[in-house]
């Protein structure tokens, strides 16, 4: 069952559904949030609340689909290796047979 909790983001608060015993890592995730407001408000000068919470997700959004992509290359890169190790192996265990 879910606890109604509130987050304080940029003088505002908010009421969030969490699990028992998330509490903590909601709490984290507001401090992100109002960290990456700050900085693109610091950034960009934008003053609309409205405004600087879209631009935030978009740069939010923008990491993360940054690190899925290192992430999916970095993953295929060691898929091929592993592949070309499984050949070397399959070519040495049938020359030694």
């Amino acid at each position: 069952m879910k606890n109604v909790m509130y987050v304080q983001i940029m003088g505002h608060e908010y009421p969030v559904e969490a699990n028992p015993g998330d509490e903590l890592y909601v709490n984290r995730l507001a401090q992100f949030v109002e960290e990456k407001m700050r900085e693109t408000k610091e950034d960009s000068k934008i003053i609309d609340s409205y405004k600087l919470a879209v631009m935030a997700a978009m740069n939010i959004t923008d990491e993360l689909f940054r690190l899925q992509e290192a992430k999916g290359s970095t993953s295929k890169t060691f898929e091929g290796k592993a592949d070309e190790m499984i050949q070397l192996l399959d070519h040495a265990l049938q020359t030694s047979v």
